[in-house]
């Protein structure tokens, strides 16, 4: 009971101190731990935990969809945004399915993101500690609105 409680701890003070990408990293840790636990569930024929689980994961990805700035975030925030709506469609199929294959491929499109996200929150650290900032390039030069400008991050209101 003590470990649970420290590692609450340092989850919440990890969740405070984080920068706005850092916290999209940190909701797509939880998406897929919600959906690692579904699958457990599944498997163990436990429906209450199972829902538990699935209904999280669907908290968690709507409130990434709802963070998007499809005005000013270009083709990036209305290709997540299909792909937010994909996912939460994946995972009711699989929860009324009961199928543990569908949330892997959730799963694994959810690593994915993170990856990006991650990558993003890293480069962004890194600027912030480099004595002279660095330019983005315009968006106009590359073609598309850069990744950061298709959320619009001010809070997000989800229980990890």
């Amino acid at each position: 009971m003590e470990n649970e409680a420290f590692a609450h701890r340092y989850r919440e003070v990890a969740i405070r101190t984080a920068n706005p990408m850092q916290l999209i990293v940190i909701l797509y840790d939880a998406a897929i731990c919600s959906l690692r636990e579904a699958r457990e569930h599944i498997e163990r024929k436990d429906i209450e935990n199972r829902s538990r689980s699935v209904n999280k994961c669907i908290s968690i990805i709507s409130e990434l969809q709802s963070s998007l700035n499809l005005k000013s975030g270009g083709d990036i925030a209305v290709s997540l945004n299909r792909l937010y709506d994909y996912i939460k469609g994946r995972v009711f199929t699989a929860n009324a399915q009961q199928n543990p294959q569908q949330l892997e491929e959730v799963e694994s499109l959810l690593e994915n993101l993170r990856s990006a996200w991650r990558t993003i929150a890293e480069q962004i650290r890194e600027r912030a500690e480099m004595p002279e900032p660095l330019h983005m390039p315009d968006p106009a030069v590359i073609g598309t609105a850069a990744p950061a400008a298709a959320m619009q991050i001010k809070s997000f209101n989800v229980s990890i």
